[in-house]
C-alpha cells in the first residue's frame, strides 16, 4: 500500500468511527497559527477557517506554509492559498480561489472539502485542482485528535498530509507529511514534530525535526 492509499484508508476509518459520536459541530474555528524549530531549519502555518457573520454558508478558508533553513536569509519554500467556501452539503464545501508557490505563481483554483468537527476531533480531507495549462491535482487530509486529561489540560495530536502532480504528465510536484505529538493548555498547544516533505520530479527530500508550539486566535 502507497503512501496516497495508506492515508486515505486511515482517515476513511477514523472518519467512520468519529460520525458514530453525536458531537455538536462548532460553527467557527479558531485562527491557529503554528511554528516547528527543527534541527534543519523553521517552518510556520497558518490556518483560517471563518464563516461569514451574516451570510449563512459562506466561509472564508486559507492555508499557508512557510519553510526555512537556518541560514537561509530568504525562505524559499511556501505555500499558501485563500479561498471563499459555499457549503452545498452539511460537513460538505466547494470553494474557489487562488493558490501559490515560489514555482507555479498565482494559479486560480478549486476545492472540494469535507470537514468534521467534534469535542476532541478535527477531520479534513478533499481534492484540488489548479485552473491553469500547466495545472496540477492534490489531495489533503488532515486528523486532530484531542482527549482531555483533567479540565485544563489535554492530549494534543495531528496528522496532516499532501500529495501533488502534475495533471499532465503525472510527475510529483509536491508532498509532505506533518506529525505532531504534544499537549495542549486552553488555546496553547507544544510538543515534538516532524515534518517529511518531498519536491519536484526528482521527490528531492527536506525533512525536520524538533518542537512546536501553536496559539489558537480569535473563536
Amino acid at each position: 500500500m502507497d503512501f496516497k492509499s495508506g492515508l486515505m484508508f486511515f482517515l476513511g476509518f477514523v472518519l467512520a468511527k468519529a460520525q458514530t459520536s453525536d458531537v455538536k459541530e462548532k460553527l467557527n474555528a479558531p485562527v491557529a497559527f503554528e511554528v516547528l524549530a527543527g534541527n534543519v531549519g523553521i517552518a510556520s502555518q497558518l490556518n483560517i477557517n471563518k464563516n461569514f457573520k451574516d451570510v449563512h454558508g459562506i466561509s472564508f478558508f486559507s492555508v499557508s506554509n512557510i519553510s526555512s533553513k537556518w541560514n537561509e536569509q530568504n525562505a524559499k519554500d511556501a505555500m499558501s492559498q485563500f479561498n471563499l467556501a459555499y457549503e452545498f452539503l452539511k460537513g460538505f464545501r466547494v470553494l474557489g480561489g487562488i493558490h501559490y508557490t515560489p514555482s507555479t505563481g498565482l494559479r486560480p483554483s478549486v476545492m472540494v472539502l469535507y470537514s468534521y468537527v467534534a469535542e476532541n476531533m478535527t477531520i479534513v480531507f478533499g481534492p484540488r485542482v489548479d485552473l491553469s495549462d500547466n495545472s496540477n491535482v492534490e489531495g489533503f487530509g488532515m486528523l486532530e485528535y484531542k482527549p482531555k486529561l483533567n479540565g485544563n489540560w489535554q492530549v494534543y495530536s495531528r496528522l496532516q498530509g499532501l500529495y501533488a502532480q502534475s495533471v499532465k504528465n503525472g510527475n510529483h510536484a509536491r508532498s509532505y507529511l506533518m506529525i505532531r505529538a504534544g499537549v495542549s493548555h486552553h488555546d496553547y498547544s507544544f510538543g515534538f514534530g516532524a515534518n517529511f516533505d518531498a519536491y519536484d520530479p526528482e521527490r528531492i527530500v527536506k525533512n525536520n525535526f524538533g518542537i512546536f508550539a501553536s496559539i489558537r486566535l480569535f473563536k
